[in-house]
């Protein structure tokens, strides 16, 4: 389902631990394989389209018993909770780590090595807390993650330290110097850094323009992004892209975070209600509080 299948992961990743095999009919694939337990069908998108999402959820309701994985360079938490109430399996956003595929392996393992019965039995299977999450979270932290989650939602437009630290329930003065306290950078710095972050993983999708995906991640003027990425990547948005689609030569994600020391910033949780009312507070000055 990619648009060009030397930029599939399943080729560059998942051949580690499986023997896979290609689709000539997507719409029938049990027409060609054998489908038993432990076989397991992997849709991959580059960005998925609503022809490409009903085909996979028919393929489910026709072979309910078969594990689909889902593999998608669109990160969206709404596409995730929908794949997920559509019984995949597993949900993957490119690029894929090891850790991901050996995810999918114990859990398929765990699935091929369950004795049929005229039952279904229950799988006793936990997956694993995934590395990068914290212990635990400072206080402070706890604090300022309404702010992360504002960039999050909308780094694409104009944020300002005002609004950001009314979310926060800080004076601005106060706001920013916890910031910078907390994570030994200015708020504008973070959000310049969470943007090329954003850029990053827009440029690793074949022939996309680099002034378009400046302006989607929100900067007015591609120059200008070019002269910021090229600060925290280390080469320009072109060199990158022409990189990131060479196989094997794209940077994983959290290596990218980890570079522009956003590690664990962007997992501070939030109250998701009270942002969401905070949210209403700003952009309706009228609303009582």
């Amino acid at each position: 389902m990619t648009l060009a299948t030397q930029h599939a992961e399943i080729d560059r990743v998942m051949r580690k631990f499986f023997d896979v095999h290609h689709c000539t009919n997507v719409n029938s694939p049990e027409s060609e394989f054998d489908l038993d337990a432990g076989l397991g069908l992997c849709f991959e998108f580059d960005y998925p389209d609503r022809p490409g999402l009903e085909l996979m959820r028919a393929t489910k309701e026709r072979l309910p018993h078969v594990p689909i994985l889902m593999i998608t360079t669109h990160h969206s938490e709404r596409l995730a909770v929908w794949a997920y109430r559509n019984r995949v399996f597993d949900f993957l956003v490119k690029p894929i780590t090891d850790d991901d595929v050996l995810r999918c392996y114990e859990l398929l393992s765990a699935i091929q090595n369950i004795d049929a019965q005229n039952k279904r039995p229950i799988l006793n299977f936990r997956s694993r807390i995934p590395s990068e999450i914290p212990v635990g979270q400072r206080l402070a932290h706890k604090r300022l993650s309404p702010a992360l989650r504002f960039v999050e939602k909308n780094f694409r437009g104009k944020i300002r330290n005002a609004d950001v630290a009314e979310l926060c329930d800080m004076s601005q003065y106060h706001f920013s110097h916890e910031f910078t306290e907390t994570f030994s950078l200015t708020f504008q710095e973070y959000v310049l850094r969470y943007r090329v972050f954003q850029a990053c993983t827009e440029l690793q999708h074949p022939n996309v323009a680099v002034a378009n995906v400046a302006y989607s991640v929100g900067f007015n003027d591609p120059s200008y992004f070019a002269r910021v990425f090229r600060r925290y990547i280390g080469c320009s948005p072109t060199e990158y892209g022409a990189a990131a689609n060479q196989p094997g030569q794209a940077m994983r994600l959290e290596d990218i975070a980890r570079k522009l020391e956003l590690t664990g910033l962007e997992s501070a949780s939030v109250d998701r209600r009270q942002f969401d009312r905070r949210i209403a507070n700003i952009n309706d000055p009228g609303t009582l509080r």
